[in-house]
């Protein structure tokens, strides 16, 4: 009996792709112990922290509703604002009161000094 290289070739073949397969299993069942370990230390932490993600998760509507107050009430500030400084009547009416007052102003200087002068 006589033993043929090719024969040879696929018996090396076949323990090599059997001690292929034996190592990526090692390293399957590596990975899931280290997963496993990693998943029990999450869920450790989330069970020691329960009661402050309850409390935390019962004061987000006061939050939300809290915001929702300060954006509507920077909105209407803002508007007042616009309102007050960015409407043509008004600026219009402003520079208008800002004349007659520096127009008053020199009149008063004006005649100041004019009865100064008398």
């Amino acid at each position: 009996m006589f033993i043929n290289i090719t024969d040879v070739l696929i018996y090396l073949a076949i323990f090599i792709s059997v001690c292929l397969g034996i190592i990526a299993l090692v390293f399957l069942v590596k990975l899931l112990v280290g997963l496993s370990k990693a998943i029990s230390k999450v869920n450790k932490i989330l069970e020691d922290s329960t009661d402050s993600i309850e409390i935390t998760v019962r004061q987000l509507p006061l939050l939300v509703a809290s915001i929702d107050r300060t954006v509507i009430s920077a909105n209407e500030t803002l508007n007042g604002v616009n309102d007050t400084f960015f409407d043509k009547k008004a600026k219009n009416d402003m520079v208008t009161t800002v004349i007659s007052i520096v127009e008053s102003v020199a009149n008063l200087v004006a005649n100041f000094y004019s009865k100064k002068k008398d």
